[in-house]
């Protein structure tokens, strides 16, 4: 049986692109075996893919710095005889050890993530009426893949939202940068609205994540806070019984799609012309505003130039209440 090596090691959002690739490319190709390596956490996502095996990368411990990424190295390539590298991540780590796998196995066949920086920069840089859509990150693992010959077609089937049929909503109120996160105060109103008629799960993590979270809780009759409660599969149990997703552009995006549930997304510094939006999310509402200076990073991770975070707090709470009940 072909063995194929795939690294993606970070983060949450596109390791859960990456599963959801995953989930295509190991069904049409039932007779290879995909060894993915990535933090054990995310074996959740990989979870019904009955020829992939996860391989758990601890990168604090066993296998931090360079000698840890050689000893990484030596357990896989002791584990499995591989036939093909497919490089997702293109970081140093990755790219140091498909160069290791290259010295190893003449043959071996190796392929590595085009991220499009160029474009993308670009992107940042356009004027608003020159922007067009780049290609999506799971297309980019996709032509990983592809370059390695392993044939596969893969389109999103579409995610269907039906605001009439909504009770249960999700809400991932946080993101890694500042550039991504919809103001608290502002949210509090959007929760404020929504907890009238229907019922709020919220998710994310870290304590002060989970301390603003628990006095929506405390505050509102028909609002649930998750984050430190659940294991991640036990989350994304909890994610399948929802009727919609409302999220940042973040990974609660990713775990929706995952889950087959349609997502509303808040989009701020970021755009979803950069290629991020979730797998089968392209038709849902994308909340943004048409601003001559979005995207002004890819990542959200510049502060913002007018010190006001203007693409954010230029939302308006009903709007995006009005989104998600398709007013």
């Amino acid at each position: 049986m072909p063995t194929i090596l795939i690294l993606r090691f970070s983060a949450m959002g596109d390791v859960a692109i990456a599963a959801s690739v995953m989930k295509e490319v190991a069904s049409q190709h039932p007779n290879t075996l995909f060894v993915f390596a990535t933090r054990a956490f995310f074996a959740p996502f990989f979870e019904n893919i009955p020829n992939l095996e996860l391989f758990p990368i601890d990168f604090k411990e066993k296998y931090k710095g360079f000698k840890g990424v050689f000893r990484l190295y030596k357990d896989l390539k002791n584990k499995y005889k591989m036939d093909a590298v497919a490089d997702l991540h293109g970081v140093l780590r990755s790219k140091l050890l498909t160069l290791l796998f290259r010295w190893s196995f003449n043959k071996i066949k190796i392929a590595t993530i085009h991220k499009g920086r160029k474009e993308k920069r670009a992107l940042c840089q356009a004027k608003m009426q020159n922007k067009t859509p780049l290609k999506p990150t799971w297309q980019r693992y996709v032509d990983v893949f592809q370059e390695l010959g392993i044939k596969v077609v893969v389109k999103p089937k579409p995610i269907p939202y039906f605001p009439e049929k909504v009770k249960k909503i999700g809400i991932f109120p946080f993101a890694q940068h500042k550039g991504k996160i919809y103001p608290q105060e502002l949210l509090g109103k959007v929760v404020e609205t929504l907890n009238a008629h229907y019922e709020i799960y919220l998710f994310g993590g870290g304590r002060n994540e989970q301390e603003i979270c628990e006095s929506w809780q405390k505050k509102y009759q028909n609002v649930f806070s998750f984050i430190g409660k659940h294991s991640l599969k036990e989350e994304l149990n909890i994610i399948s019984t929802l009727n919609v997703m409302l999220s940042m552009d973040s990974s609660g995006m990713h775990l929706a799609s995952l889950c087959n549930i349609p997502c509303v997304s808040i989009w701020g510094a970021t755009h979803p012309y950069s290629g991020f939006v979730g797998f089968g999310q392209e038709n849902n509402p994308q909340i943004q505003l048409n601003l001559p200076c979005r995207p002004c990073s890819v990542y959200g991770n510049k502060p913002c130039k007018y010190e006001d975070y203007r693409c954010l707090y230029g939302i308006a709470p009903e709007e995006i209440v009005r989104e998600i009940r398709n007013e």
